[in-house]
């Protein structure tokens, strides 16, 4: 009796085994979470797909500590800066940037059809001449060496919505003729539809920094401040300082070395250095083992484990092993 609860324990640790490793590789193989693409074939209306990437919801926490101002105005205090898409596309006359959101209102009626969000996009074409600086100080966050920033494409409600240059200073007040910023009929997501002589046809080389900030009018570069308590006006979870990035939102993977998270906790206040982010672009794969966490590693190194332990201690087991060789013999 006791042989059999032995061999019963081992089959089910080889499962337990199986189970817990099968788990880890889909983990790694896991298709669906973050994903980028270039789709360069031309759809029925001309319009050709040339990066197409998902962004993790429910990350509208900045690093992972900030939550939402209390004025009712944010309701539902979720979602409203939580970005889940970004596409970039173009047809013969016209570049878009289509952002979509978890939540998108519209409470005071701004034209553009929504009122909360900003949106920048900085984009490295790899032509000479970038900058790693934010036009203006607000976003409070700095960008990799590797991709300097050559276009910069600004998108809000309010007629706020510019393109500017890496020749630009922060006096200058960019161009806003050739741009149109609306909300799609989905209700979801923000487009910035930008005419292809002021930016040139996107290439498959570009890559992009997309940061999602609180429009505020009385904010640095319109970006509303996030302070250490929340108020009614501010977010909270940062710190009354100019080093905690006032981004909420930003694409990026869902976790690892270049995740939202790591790149916004960057920021090293005694060496007085702004946080520093990465770009993503056609071709990359973001998804970063995505689904790999700590739980499937500890499962699986205690089953082998205790597998291992059983299977060298349990004579019933060489037993059984001695009887399938000698039988195999004869």
């Amino acid at each position: 009796m006791r042989g059999y609860i032995t061999v019963t324990i081992c089959l089910f640790l080889i499962v337990m085994v199986f189970a817990a490793s099968t788990a880890m590789v889909v983990g790694i193989f896991e298709l669906k979470v973050v994903t980028s693409s270039t789709q360069l074939n031309k759809n029925g209306d001309g319009l050709v797909i040339l990066f197409d990437m998902e962004d993790p919801e429910g990350d509208d926490y900045g690093p992972g500590t900030y939550f939402y101002p209390t004025h009712d105005f944010f309701k539902p205090h979720r979602g409203l800066f939580d970005m889940t898409r970004f596409v970039v596309s173009y047809d013969a006359s016209t570049v878009y940037f289509d952002t979509t959101f978890k939540e998108v209102q519209n409470p005071l009626d701004a034209e553009e059809g929504f009122t909360h969000q900003l949106i920048d996009i900085y984009i490295s074409t790899g032509q000479e001449g970038g900058k790693t600086q934010t036009l203006r100080k607000g976003a409070y966050v700095e960008f990799d060496e590797k991709y300097p920033w050559n276009l910069y494409i600004r998108g809000g409600p309010w007629q706020l919505s510019r393109v500017y240059t890496a020749a630009d200073d922060e006096m200058s007040k960019g161009i806003s003729k050739g741009i149109r910023t609306e909300l799609l009929p989905d209700g979801k997501t923000i487009r910035i539809a930008i005419n292809k002589g002021l930016i040139g046809e996107p290439r498959e080389g570009w890559k992009y920094y997309v940061l999602i900030g609180s429009q505020d009018g009385f904010g640095p570069d319109e970006y509303r401040p996030v302070m250490e308590k929340a108020t009614g006006w501010d977010f909270g979870g940062g710190r009354n300082d100019e080093f905690n990035p006032n981004v909420i939102d930003m694409l990026a993977a869902s976790n690892g070395k270049y995740s939202q998270e790591k790149m916004l906790l960057s920021f090293k206040p005694e060496e007085g250095k702004l946080a520093i982010i990465s770009p993503v672009g056609p071709g990359g794969d973001y998804r970063v083992f995505s689904s790999l966490r700590t739980p499937h590693i500890i499962i699986t190194l205690l089953s082998l484990a205790a597998f291992i332990y059983i299977f060298r201690k349990t004579s019933i087991i060489r037993s059984i092993l001695g009887l399938l060789k000698r039988k195999k013999e004869s």
